[in-house]
């Protein structure tokens, strides 16, 4: 697909809730690569981007330290990439984070505009969970759908799998995606030439009028706050012994006093807690998004559980 002249590439950055799409774009923004790239975010919860990239914060806009941008896109997609188009000093790549449960081959046609060059589409799979994903009556049909669209997969995570879990991966990869390129990758880590140089296919079948599935009446979103110190390990345990039916959770923790602030992530049944790379804010607290099936999110059940994590409440 031959690029317009003076069109800005646009790449589209899809996968499953949880793949590794944000881990894969913090550590392309951190690279020593020379390009200005801006990032549009369109998914569930607020901007992730690590905290060390920041330069400043100008509501949904996040400026970084290498001239590049990110925005968090809560209203038309197609204004905001005809906005970058237009702009003064427009990036030299358009990156398009797509949400876990949006086809992300039909937001790529969105890329059609003037001044706009649709690049490729390069979608994250989830070594660990994607085969059972892909099997699954309420989600697999998207999953399948999303590789199908891609022209690059980015095999993720394979330092959490063993040989027979990475062979069903590639064998679903290989059935589902037959003419993508394929990478394999820990931790999101993939080589800027590599996510920036794919070049895809228009592929008909995936055009802005096919067929999609419903995000807003297939999942439900959730968040929790608070303002109070957490007691970490509590919390750690009371997101894991949540039901399968929260696909996702996600969101940072930080403490009273010194010491570094938390991350943590749900994906299938692996609850991972880092530490923030960043320095910590001023504040205390908690903010965590829960993402579930339609129809199985107990709003109330999981804030009982998470409000017994906070220290006043923990019995030693």
């Amino acid at each position: 697909m031959a690029d317009r002249p003076n069109s800005i590439p646009v790449i589209t950055i899809g996968g499953y809730l949880g793949a590794g799409k944000t881990t894969m774009l913090n550590a392309l923004l951190a690279g020593d690569h020379g390009r200005r790239i801006s990032v549009l975010v369109n998914d569930f919860g607020s901007i992730s981007i690590d905290e060390k990239l920041i330069l400043a914060r100008d509501g949904d806009v996040v400026t970084l330290v290498n001239g590049c941008a990110c925005c968090s896109v809560s209203g038309d997609l197609g204004e905001a990439l005809d906005n970058i188009a237009r702009a003064r000093t427009p990036p030299d790549y358009i990156m398009v984070e797509a949400s876990g449960v949006a086809d992300p081959a039909r937001i790529a046609a969105l890329a059609r505009s003037p001044g706009l060059a649709p690049r490729s589409t390069v979608v994250l799979a989830d070594c660990e969970t994607v085969t059972l994903r892909a099997d699954d009556k309420f989600v697999g049909r998207l999953v399948r759908r999303q590789l199908a669209g891609a022209d690059l997969v980015v095999l993720n995570k394979i330092d959490l799998v063993g040989d027979e879990q990475l062979g069903a991966a590639r064998a679903l990869v290989a059935r589902e995606a037959p003419i993508a390129d394929v990478v394999e990758a820990s931790h999101g880590l993939v080589a800027a030439d590599l996510l920036l140089g794919a070049v895809g296919t228009l592929r008909p079948a995936f055009a802005c009028d096919a067929p999609d599935q419903d995000a807003a009446a297939t999942y439900q979103s959730h968040c929790w706050r608070t303002t109070e110190a957490v007691n970490i390990p509590a919390l750690r345990d009371a997101i894991a012994a949540l039901p399968a039916t929260v696909v996702r959770a996600k969101g940072i923790v930080m403490p009273q006093g010194d010491g570094p602030g938390f991350e943590i992530h749900r994906v299938g049944e692996r609850v991972n807690v880092t530490p923030l790379a960043h320095a910590r804010r001023t504040a205390a607290g908690a903010e965590l998004v829960f993402i579930a099936l339609a129809g199985t999110l107990h709003r109330n059940a999981i804030d009982i559980a998470l409000n017994a994590c906070l220290c006043g409440e923990v019995r030693a």
